[in-house]
């Protein structure tokens, strides 16, 4: 028999241990962390400056160029497909765009 994981406001929560793998990861945590900081999308290069910054106890305009594209490819290849495929954020792949799903908006993927 399956398990239904949908909450009675018809929100589809993730299992423990998906939430747990998710946010093993400190940038998915500082990434989500930003997100929800804000009232809409961030470009995903902003968004690297920020984990980056966060990262280092720093503004994320001190961040070098260097540094924020080694983050933003990171986070593109490794941490917004998890991000994406569990429904916690959404990436507008036209204008390079991330924000917080709605769901996660209402609290339900927070670190």
């Amino acid at each position: 028999m399956a398990t239904d994981d949908t909450t009675t406001d018809g929100l589809v929560e993730l299992p423990e241990q998906v939430v747990a793998d998710l946010f093993a990861s400190e940038r998915r945590r500082f990434a989500v962390e930003i997100l929800a900081e804000r009232d809409g999308p961030m470009a995903l290069d902003d968004l690297a400056a920020a984990v980056r910054a966060r990262e280092r106890g720093i503004e994320p305009a001190a961040v070098p160029d260097r540094e924020r594209r080694s983050v933003r490819d990171a986070f593109f290849e490794r941490h917004l497909p998890k991000l994406t495929a569990t429904g916690v954020v959404e990436y507008d792949s036209m204008v390079a765009t991330v924000a917080l799903a709605d769901d996660a908006v209402a609290g339900q993927h927070r670190p």
